[in-house]
C-alpha cells in the first residue's frame, strides 16, 4: 500500500496547481483496496492491449488514472496535446520511447526505431507531447500512475 500511496503522491504533483484551480474539494482519497478492486474489475473495451484501469480524479485540466497491464501485445501510442508522466509503482518491462508507431491503424505492431528501456518499480517516465511510446515486454505485469496534463495551444 505505501508504494500505491507514494506512486500517487508523485503522479499528482504536476497536477496540482490545475486540479485546484478548477475549484475541487481539499483533497481526493482512493484507497488502495478501491484501487485494486477497479483493477481487478476493469474490462476496457480494447481488451489486453488497454490494460485495467481506474481513474483517480480527472478534470478539464488532466487526468490521473492507475493502469496495469500484462505481458502480451500492447498498443504503441502517441499523443500530441498531453504530457504524459509514469511512476511505475509494481512489475517492470521494456518501455520504447521515440521513433515511428510502425502501422496506425494496427498498433500492436509497435514501434519502429525508438530507444528501449527496462523500467520498474521506484522508476519515473516523462513523455513529452508528440512521443511515440510503448511498452515492447512485459515481464508478467506492471502498474503505474500515470497522469496526464494538457498542453497550451498555439
Amino acid at each position: 500500500m505505501r508504494t500505491i500511496v507514494v506512486g500517487l503522491l508523485f503522479g499528482l504533483a504536476p497536477c496540482v496547481p490545475a486540479f485546484a484551480a478548477e475549484g475541487h474539494a481539499p483533497g481526493t482519497v482512493k484507497t488502495q483496496s478501491q484501487i485494486q478492486a477497479d483493477l481487478d474489475h476493469s474490462t476496457p473495451a480494447l481488451g489486453i492491449v488497454a490494460g485495467q484501469a481506474t481513474t483517480v480524479v480527472e478534470t478539464g485540466a488532466g487526468q490521473i488514472v492507475v493502469r496495469r497491464r500484462q505481458d502480451g501485445p500492447n498498443n504503441a501510442s502517441v499523443h500530441d496535446d498531453v504530457t504524459e508522466t509514469y511512476n511505475i509503482v509494481a512489475g517492470s518491462g521494456t518501455f520504447v520511447t521515440g521513433g515511428a508507431i510502425t502501422n496506425p491503424k494496427e498498433r500492436t505492431a509497435g514501434i519502429t526505431g525508438g530507444v528501449e528501456r527496462h523500467v520498474a518499480a521506484g522508476d519515473f517516465v516523462v513523455l513529452p507531447p508528440g512521443t511515440p511510446h510503448w511498452f515492447r515486454k512485459i515481464d508478467g505485469s506492471i502498474t503505474y500512475v500515470e497522469t496526464r496534463f494538457a498542453i497550451g495551444k498555439k
